[in-house]
């Protein structure tokens, strides 16, 4: 058998998640290769590109679009620059990676959607969440029936962030895409939808802003199956992203940055009890060598990136399905708009009402009171 084509990238954006996110993943994969780079900061643009060897360096975007070797592209640039950005690649002939979230308002997401359908090219939305080994192992429990009807989820996502690193000014305000509904918060809308196979019905979010816009993000949500979601996002605080789904059969946990963070609490299961602690240091004990190799791999959640990675290269090599659409894209887009609009109203919001854009954040700090 031949040898397997390497798949040329170019990534556009080199801040955060294009340096320290894409570029490590890419790099780590036999099947890519990242040929060429653009950003308009020239220093983010050099340091990424010397870190990694690539010589190849834009800082108009639309340079690397006429480069003839790149064949898909990565959007990692601020969201509000996603559909200008998407849709140039699309006309470029290029398959197109974009990170979260697919835009900041359903016109420019229609952008997207549109220019998609009437292009040969892959479109891939960037939830890397759905790639960790620990989520797709809780989706395959959810889908065998072991946790029965889901009652309830409870999720969290909060980080340390604030504290060791300069945000640009865009991450400040709701309207550029930043805060936590945005930022961090969509991750999780998008695993309700995920794991649970049903579709957000109606949300209804608390956020604080004080220093910045949504530090604090407090969102409640129903599915159309009828189970009840609750998430809190935090940028400044401890390092915790957890996923904790109640069913009538039991309780499932994930915890996304453990390599032994999975566990099933079957129902009358009193996880006090030496049987669930003994277990529970059972399977940790099992897992070691996944450990070893989480460790060296640069973690669990670095892991996700890879996953998405090596995915969308096999949707553009064997046109198989994309696992994370432009549809999931857009819906998560909805419910994160549904939030905005809920915190500045202080009341609920269905999913069908969503805005069109992101709704200003009231001047009272305390949003949805």
């Amino acid at each position: 058998m031949g040898k397997k084509k390497t798949l040329k990238v170019g990534i556009i954006g080199c801040g955060w998640a294009g340096a320290t996110l894409h570029l490590p993943a890419l790099e780590s994969i036999d099947d890519a290769q990242v040929v060429a780079l653009a950003d308009i900061d020239r220093g983010s643009l050099n340091r990424a590109g010397d870190k990694f060897h690539i010589t190849t360096r834009y800082t108009n975007y639309r340079n690397i679009l006429e480069n003839e070797d790149v064949e898909a592209i990565a959007v990692c640039v601020p969201a509000s620059s996603h559909s200008e950005i998407a849709v140039a690649a699309l006309d470029a002939g290029k398959h197109v990676f974009i990170e979260k979230p697919l835009a900041l308002s359903l016109d420019e997401a229609d952008l997207i959607v549109k220019k998609a359908k009437h292009s040969a090219c892959r479109t891939m939305v960037g939830f890397n969440l759905r790639f960790h080994r620990l989520v797709r192992q809780a989706r395959k429990i959810i889908n065998e029936g072991k946790l029965g009807k889901i009652e309830s989820v409870r999720t969290a996502w909060t980080s340390d962030v604030r504290h060791y690193r300069e945000m640009p000014e865009w991450r400040n305000k709701r309207e550029m895409g930043g805060g936590t509904i945005m930022e961090i918060g969509i991750h999780h809308f998008d695993l309700w939808r995920f794991l649970l196979g049903s579709d957000v019905e109606e949300v209804f979010a608390i956020t604080h802003s004080s220093e910045w816009e949504d530090e604090i993000a407090s969102v409640n949500g129903r599915m159309t199956d009828g189970a009840i979601v609750s998430s809190v996002f935090s940028e400044r605080t401890n390092n915790n992203n957890e996923i904790e789904i109640h069913g009538r059969n039991g309780r499932l946990l994930i915890s996304c940055y453990s390599f032994d963070g999975l566990e099933f609490q079957p129902i009358l299961n009193v996880p006090s009890s030496i049987s669930a602690r003994a277990k529970k240091i059972i399977n940790t004990v099992s897992l070691l060598p996944k450990a070893v190799s989480s460790i060296f791999g640069c973690g669990e959640f670095m892991s996700s990136y890879r996953a998405e990675w090596k995915h969308f290269i096999h949707t553009i090599r064997n046109g198989a399905e994309v696992q994370s659409n432009l549809d999931d894209g857009m819906h998560a887009v909805k419910v994160a708009l549904a939030a905005t609009q809920s915190s500045s109203l202080g009341k609920p919001v269905k999913i069908d009402h969503a805005p069109r854009n992101i709704s200003p954040v009231r001047p009272d700090g305390w949003m949805g009171t």
